[in-house]
Parts: C-alpha cells; structure tokens; sequence
C-alpha cells in the first residue's frame, strides 16, 4: 500500500477509536454529574470523530483504497488505562489523554492543511482542523470542570504519576538521521515529512501541553520533556 493510502486508512481507524472513547468517556461525565454545557459538547466531539472517520475513508478511496470495510481492533475502542479505578479518576485521564493528543493534532492537521493541494485532501484537512480546535478547547475546559469538582489537590495526586505516560509516544519518538521526504505529489495529499512530523509534536508538548498542566497546578515549573521523559 502506497503512502498515501496508509496515512488515512490510519487515520480513519484513529478518529473513529476517538469516537468511541469520548463516548466511553461522555458515559462516565453523565455519572458524575458534569454539567449539560459540556455534556453537549462532548456527544458534539463523538459526532465530529464519527464524520471524520468517514471523510478520511473518502479521501483513502480516492486515493485508490480498497472499498472493504476497514478493520478495527475492539481492544481499542475502549479506554484500558487505569482499568478498575473509580470512574472519577478514569475520567481526569480520559480528560487529559484527549488535551494532550487534541493538542497536538491541531498542529499536525495546520501542517498537513499547508501541504495539502488535492482538493479533496484540502476539505478533509479543512474540516479536521476547524473542529480540532473546538475539540482542544473542550478537552481543556473539561479538565478544569474535573479540577472545579474534585480539587485541584486530589486531581495532581492522580495526574502527576502519569503525565509523562500520557505523552510517552511524543517523547519517546526517535527520528533517524535519514528519514523519509515526500515528493511535492504525496506532500499534496496531506501527508507531512516525518522528521517536520514529529519534531512539530514534540514542540507543541513542550510550548503548550506542558505549560498547560503546569497552569493548573498539575505539574510543576520546572518539568520539561526532558525531565518527563526521564520518568519513562
């Protein structure tokens, strides 16, 4: 399968994984007794994820993907961290894991919307992006709502030990010293170089995810991803 091809039938299999965990997770919000603001919002982030597994599926077909159902692993439609914990701790990482990787897909969907030309690739990049920013905003917000209800004491308590496992894929990522350049053709279907890729994820944890828990008393000012990294 061409690299085009692999990059959205992935992507399709990640928003539709997304839609069921904020799912999963909208459930354990109605436990708890969160508010109808964001409630709404978050049964409004399940139906973004739901419609952008469907674009990306159109955009791997006109790509020239096979049109069989794509395979998903029902492991992964649910959360499996901190299995067995009470739910209002399962929902601070719910809460945070979507922050974090929200976070960091509104700069990779900036950069693949810059290199998009197909015009296809173009509206799947566009509508993605619109609505990652929305989604950022509330998996931030929701994070306050749950430090509101809680305290912020007891939310660190919980937080701290697993700040660094939430964004061990971005620290742990390493890059070689040749790794892949795409010609302008593939670039134009969306797809970003590998070494921009992760050098710009890596960057958006350290200038604005960290800072962000360090802002809500979740960690302190002297962590850097270094620091974090060290902890894996």
């Amino acid at each position: 399968m061409n690299r085009v091809r692999l990059a959205w039938l992935r992507q399709s299999r990640t928003e539709y994984m997304a839609a069921s965990l904020v799912a999963e997770m909208t459930h354990w919000l109605v436990v708890l007794g969160v508010g109808p603001d964001l409630l709404v919002r978050a049964t409004r982030v399940v139906s973004d994820e739901v419609r952008h597994a469907t674009i990306c599926r159109e955009l791997y077909l006109h790509a020239g993907g096979a049109p069989e159902p794509i395979a998903l692993e029902p492991k992964r439609l649910s959360h499996a961290d901190d299995l067995g914990a009470p739910v209002h701790l399962r929902a601070i990482t719910a809460a945070a894991e979507l922050a974090c990787e929200e976070s960091v897909a509104l700069t990779v969907f900036r950069m693949r919307l810059e290199n998009a030309t197909d015009p296809v690739a173009r509206e799947v990049c566009t509508v993605i992006l619109r609505d990652e920013a929305t989604h950022r905003a509330f998996a931030w917000e929701l994070l306050d709502e749950l430090i509101r209800m809680q305290g912020v004491d007891a939310v660190r308590a919980w937080a701290r030990p697993r700040i660094a496992f939430w964004l061990r894929i971005y620290l742990r990522a390493k890059l070689g010293e040749h790794e892949p350049v795409y010609p302008p053709k593939v670039l134009g279907y969306g797809l970003v170089d590998r070494r921009q890729h992760w050098t710009a994820m890596r960057a958006t944890v350290e200038d604005d995810v960290i800072p962000r828990f360090q802002e809500r008393g979740l960690l302190e000012f002297t962590a850097t991803g270094a620091t974090l990294l060290q902890e894996l």
